[in-house]
């Protein structure tokens, strides 16, 4: 176990592409840590780098306060997850799960006990003496992860681990991993761009884009509260007013007054989820009228698009009946659930 801090990390391949710039994240002892964000933001870069497998530019990592950013990758004593299982397709389960400690020269005798307890722990005793290509994908990366996790790590690197799995074995496999980061009490970076995989399992996640950490927080606070506009959209908000004038509490959205519950200086956008919005009978605070263009059956709920004096908007309410296109309608935004957001 371990703490990480990334301080100030930069990395650029020439002064036209630049990757990470002023990176900073600290992920305490036992932490699971996700980093959040799409393909080409430098997510798997950072763990590269924190795994000594590219060297950065400018900046440190440090483990429990030593820079370790000098250190070759065998000496950092890290354990790394890949997208691809990385599995040795002429060794056993049992020798690809070996491996590592034999390459640090363990004994024959520890070495068999040590993998022995790890392939228990994932459930992996009875497949011991097969070949990776007579495992499914969930069992393969299984595999990878035993091996990651039998050197006893300071820290685990899981870069993008289930991407490669269908969707219900993904949901059994995070679940996996959360168990057994949590029974070894191990410091571990999960890297995706799956909101919803990282939010289950994430003590903190970090959103990223373009090589900066947008927001650093719980998956619950994110969820709730997204402070730009780049992390409300990624997470799924859908509905984003710009934002004329502000006076503490209320915004105006081309004349339409609307009041949230918490003011955001210099905020240039407001946002709702749309099922927060809400359909009701009669005009007042923070509602607006506006018109139903089409509708969607989500299964749970009807999904609206409506037009509005604010812009279009989509909202989502749950009803036996169709809405008719055409239908005027009267839409109100609960304070609590109206963001301000930065730009």
């Amino acid at each position: 176990m371990a703490e990480l801090e990334i301080r100030d990390l930069e990395m650029s391949y020439d002064k036209h592409h630049q990757i990470l710039k002023d990176l900073n994240l600290q992920i305490k002892d036992g932490e699971l840590v996700s980093i959040l964000g799409p393909s080409g933001c430098g997510k798997t870069t950072t763990l590269r780098i924190i795994a000594g497998l590219l060297q950065q530019t400018g900046g440190q990592v440090l483990v429990d306060g030593t820079d370790v950013s000098k250190l070759p990758v065998h000496k950092r004593q890290f354990g790394m997850v890949f997208q691809s299982y990385a599995l040795f397709p002429h060794l056993t389960v049992f020798d690809n799960v070996a491996f590592g400690l034999k390459q640090r020269k363990v004994a024959k005798a520890e070495i068999a006990k040590q993998v022995t307890e790890i392939l228990t722990i994932t459930g992996l005793q009875d497949l011991a003496k097969r070949f990776p290509a007579a495992l499914s994908g969930g069992q393969q990366q299984r595999v990878s992860l035993a091996r990651a996790l039998v050197v006893n790590p300071r820290l685990l690197l899981l870069d993008e681990p289930l991407s490669n799995l269908d969707a219900k074995l993904r949901v059994s496999m995070r679940e996996e991993i959360r168990r057994l980061q949590q029974r070894l009490k191990m410091t571990a970076m999960f890297v995706t761009h799956d909101q919803e995989e990282c939010f289950a399992i994430s003590d903190r996640v970090a959103v990223m884009n373009q090589g900066k950490i947008e927001q650093f927080d719980t998956p619950q606070t994110i969820y709730r509260a997204p402070k730009t506009v780049f992390v409300a959209r990624f997470i799924g908000y859908e509905n984003f007013l710009p934002v004329t004038a502000e006076a503490g509490l209320t915004y105006h959205v081309n004349g339409v007054a609307l009041q949230v519950a918490a003011a955001v200086p210099q905020a240039a956008t407001l946002t709702i989820r749309p099922d927060r919005i809400a359909l009701v009978d009669a005009p007042g605070a923070n509602t607006v009228a506006g018109t139903v263009q089409s509708s969607t059956y989500l299964g749970n709920a009807y999904r609206y698009v409506v037009v509005t004096k604010l812009g279009t908007l989509k909202v989502d309410h749950v009803g036996l009946s169709r809405l008719a296109d055409g239908a005027a309608v009267q839409l109100h935004f609960p304070q609590d659930a109206l963001l301000a957001l930065q730009d």
